[in-house]
């Protein structure tokens, strides 16, 4: 095997292993992954392994916004759970692998607050390429400042971050499918991963409603990006799969994302500094009393809790929907309707526009767009009546005052 085949293999090796690091980093808390990156980010080109890096409780509570609730115990209990992290690894084209872990050491000091930690021996030269971020053959490693996913807040936000940078690279929008289980699959890309390799991620059932989805996880995210990251991003989605094809719910998301201009990012670095700054003047040991501990559990327990429900009345939308006569509608207006108040808005909706005008199989696509649009139009306007949203919605699409039914006839004709 020539030089370029040995490189060429190698890096292989490396892009499949560097995805399987991180992969392991998407089965961790949000806390956990910002730790590891902060350990990572420690990393310098010439280390060597067995390497031990050294820092403060502090310092570290401080970096990852974790001081309000991190006691020594809980800094404990999180480095168990890293520790326990382990996964299969490629060491060469040889077929030889190894079982690997986070960290070889961790030391602590209770009195001081200070750390050492020693990254895993076979793992450390692939945190090592991960750190250079290098781009070689055609491998782009994504590069981004740790300070940027260190104040985010939520869950998702760094992972969609890091695969947005990934593609903002040489693109200015990506267009993925949502909901496919494909691997293009924004759903399945952010979701929280297995390590094994014949599984895949298997994202909450709540997401496939799609205002669940928007609402908990894609706007959150958008919002903490634009806030601390060097891009700009916005989506939409579409009711259309990846060729086009017209779909009953959203199947693609386009995102929309271009660097920051030079103001734009000195902004955003003020408010980091501003952020940090508020950081370092409270950021103190704090032991958590018992009756912090279960407030928290106690909320930990609701939020579960209310999930768990979401998902119950998501199953059993999805149920009706099977049911339904009228299935498009229903997925996107039978939460506020009843079925047989669907029935009344389809028929007043297509009464006397479409018989011999378009195809029988668009009359649900037509009424579903009038119908939405009227609904739209209503929710938009201040109601100084006492007639339900309902009656309002029969009389507008019986009148079709805003003269819209005539366009969405053309769409469909």
């Amino acid at each position: 095997m020539d030089t370029y085949d040995l490189k060429k293999t190698r890096n292989n090796l490396v892009a499949k292993d560097n995805r399987m690091i991180q992969n392991s980093r998407f089965s961790l808390s949000p806390v956990e992954n910002k730790a590891v990156l902060y350990l990572i980010s420690m990393i310098q080109p010439d280390d060597e392994p067995g390497k031990l890096y050294e820092f403060n409780c502090k310092e570290f509570q401080a970096l990852i916004k974790w001081s309000e609730d991190a006691s020594y115990t809980k800094v404990k209990e999180m480095l168990t759970n890293l520790s326990l992290v382990q996964w299969w690894m490629d060491l060469d084209d040889q077929g030889n692998e190894a079982l690997v872990r986070w960290f070889h050491i961790v030391h602590m000091n209770r009195g001081t607050g200070n750390l050492s930690i020693s990254f895993h021996d076979d793992m450390f030269p692939f945190l090592l390429d991960l750190q250079k971020h290098l781009e070689e053959d055609g491998h782009y490693y994504t590069t981004y400042k740790l300070q940027c996913v260190s104040l985010m807040k939520h869950r998702y936000s760094p992972r969609i971050y890091e695969l947005l940078k990934s593609y903002q690279f040489n693109n200015k929008q990506w267009t993925f499918e949502n909901g496919t289980g494909s691997i293009w699959d924004i759903q399945r890309r952010i979701a929280d991963t297995v390590l094994d390799d014949d599984e895949a991620p298997v994202p909450p059932a709540s997401w496939s409603n799609w205002a669940v989805f928007k609402r908990d996880v894609l706007e959150p995210a958008v919002k903490e990006i634009n806030k601390y990251t060097d891009i700009k991003v916005a989506y939409e989605g579409f009711k259309e799969d990846i060729h086009h094809k017209k779909t009953r719910a959203v199947r693609t998301i386009r995102f929309y994302m271009v660097g920051k201009t030079s103001p734009e990012q000195r902004e955003t670095d003020s408010i980091i500094d501003a952020e940090y700054r508020e950081i370092e003047n409270d950021s103190t040991y704090h032991q958590m009393s018992i009756s912090e501990l279960f407030f928290s559990e106690h909320e930990k327990k609701l939020e579960e809790e209310q999930q768990e429900q979401l998902i119950v009345e998501q199953e059993e939308f999805e149920e009706r929907i099977k049911k339904s006569r009228y299935q498009i509608l229903t997925s996107c207006i039978g939460k506020d309707f009843s079925d047989d108040q669907i029935e009344y808005l389809f028929t007043y909706a297509i009464n006397k526009r479409v018989a011999g005008v378009i195809p029988f199989k668009n009359w649900e696509m037509f009424a579903t767009d009038y119908i939405t649009d009227c609904l739209q139009a209503i929710k938009a306007d201040s109601d100084n009546t006492k007639t339900t949203t309902y009656k309002r919605l029969l009389d507008a699409l019986k009148n079709d005052y805003n003269n819209v039914a005539d366009t969405y006839l053309r769409k469909y004709e």
